[in-house]
């Protein structure tokens, strides 16, 4: 998909002061990438597939410095900008959390996964969201990454303190009427560990709007995920 159609399929949510969002329908699903503005400053979290992260940085930010891109996971289509954003701006670095090594770089299929990812990276490229330099970034970008394993061994949430805002990543998804539905099975490492991991973080945050990648935001998020049935279940 070339980024001349991008501006077709793209949608802008604006989520508050310092956080965009950007949905891109491809047909079967959105994909999203968030966009934070911190002091100045811009920051990404997730790179989408193909080229989502340079459109983004070309027709968004007029190839203003993205400072850092905080990946929730490393499955293709929120890793899959990485060598296409890298490509634009060597100076970007790209903050995951090492327990998705092994996949990223191809030395082993995600759980549950017959096959190894067919976009492979070296682990030596990419910042430990657990380490010091990383927390520093978080900082000021105004989040806090969250370790919610599960649908993947590494799977990371940001949280946004100042304008309660939960990027769910994958932890959660939402069905079109914007209904909390749980992460999809069938790409999930460990589907029980997932529920835990998002129940968990609902609970610690209840006042916070979530925000999740394949799907639209959700208002009181702990209340909803209360109501489901499948949860209950």
């Amino acid at each position: 998909m070339t980024t001349l159609l991008y501006p077709l399929i793209t949608k802008k949510i604006r989520l508050s002061d310092h956080i965009e969002k950007y949905q891109f329908n491809i047909g079967i699903m959105v994909i999203s990438v968030w966009l934070i503005k911190a002091n100045g400053k811009y920051y990404l979290v997730d790179t989408g597939m193909g080229s989502m992260a340079v459109y983004i940085a070309k027709r968004v930010l007029k190839w203003q410095k993205i400072e850092a891109v905080f990946l929730t996971h490393g499955h293709s289509d929120h890793i899959g900008g990485v060598k296409a954003l890298k490509a634009l701006d060597p100076a970007v670095n790209f903050h995951i959390d090492p327990y998705e090594y092994p996949y990223i770089s191809g030395s082993e299929p995600y759980p549950r996964r017959s096959r190894a990812e067919k976009r492979v990276f070296n682990p030596a490229e990419f910042i430990s969201l657990k380490s010091e330099e990383s927390k520093k970034v978080q900082k000021a970008a105004g989040i806090e990454a969250i370790f919610t394993p599960g649908h993947s061994p590494g799977h990371h949430c940001f949280y946004h303190k100042e304008d309660k805002i939960i990027i769910a990543g994958d932890l959660y998804t939402t069905n079109r009427k914007g209904v909390l539905q749980p992460p999809m099975e069938r790409y999930s490492a460990d589907m029980n560990q997932a529920l835990i991991s998002g129940a968990r973080v609902l609970e610690q945050h209840q006042d916070a709007l979530l925000s999740v990648c394949h799907g639209t935001e959700v208002k009181k998020p702990f209340l909803a995920l209360d109501r489901s049935t499948w949860h209950r279940k």
